[in-house]
């Protein structure tokens, strides 16, 4: 199983959301030892927002599914992945820029998606996405971070998102300990679900090839 690990951690081995997303990916290899990661690092991938002129690139390159350009190569590994974890801290209300700049570099027509009837329609093969997210503060109901990221793997294809966070993380009154350590918990509990999602989507794709042969 090829999993696609995102990391928005941008303090490095000092983030904590790195730390909750390393006990999600570990307990996910216990209970799938053939799963293999394919890591995209926010930091060192160093993503630029689109422009004038790269956005005309693209449109070329996406015209003439020119999908061995480099500058296609993430979205490609998008695209081919069986599963999506993506790990990001909290940041004013959302998650660091970086994710959205790679958000925005995902969104590949006739590769990520194409449109069909004037509707967008998900190319992705991956069954399952889960965002893995920390804050200092309480997010309560203001996880927009986690509302965006569930539409954007939906319009991809994506049907399964599931989130786990842990908050509140620099409350003078908090047990940061305690409080990542449930967070982790949380985050083993859901493998078994993310499994299962990915394995079912496996099983339709099968199915919608033996229909068309």
């Amino acid at each position: 199983m090829n999993v696609l690990y995102v990391d928005a951690c941008m303090r490095g081995e000092m983030s904590r959301t790195r730390r909750l997303a390393r006990g999600f990916l570990d307990a996910l290899r216990t209970e799938a030892p053939d799963v293999t990661l394919t890591v995209h690092d926010l930091s060192a991938m160093a993503l630029q927002p689109l422009d004038a002129a790269s956005l005309a690139h693209r449109e070329h390159l996406c015209n003439a599914k020119a999908w061995e350009d480099p500058s296609l190569r993430a979205a490609v590994e998008l695209q081919r992945a069986d599963a999506v974890v993506i790990a990001a801290p909290y940041w004013d209300l959302s998650f660091p820029a970086a994710l959205k700049v790679w958000v925005e570099r995902m969104y590949v027509r006739n590769l990520t998606f194409v449109y069909r009837q004037d509707q967008p329609v998900g190319l992705c093969r991956a069954g399952a996405a889960m965002y893995l997210t920390t804050a200092g503060s309480p997010i309560g109901e203001n996880d927009w971070g986690a509302g965006y990221l569930r539409a954007v793997m939906g319009m991809l294809g994506v049907t399964y998102f599931d989130s786990v966070r842990a908050e509140g993380l620099d409350l003078s009154t908090a047990d940061p300990e305690a409080i990542l350590q449930s967070a982790l918990q949380a985050a083993r509990a859901a493998v078994p679900r993310f499994l299962s999602a990915v394995k079912n989507a496996k099983r339709t794709r099968s199915s919608s090839l033996l229909t068309r042969i």
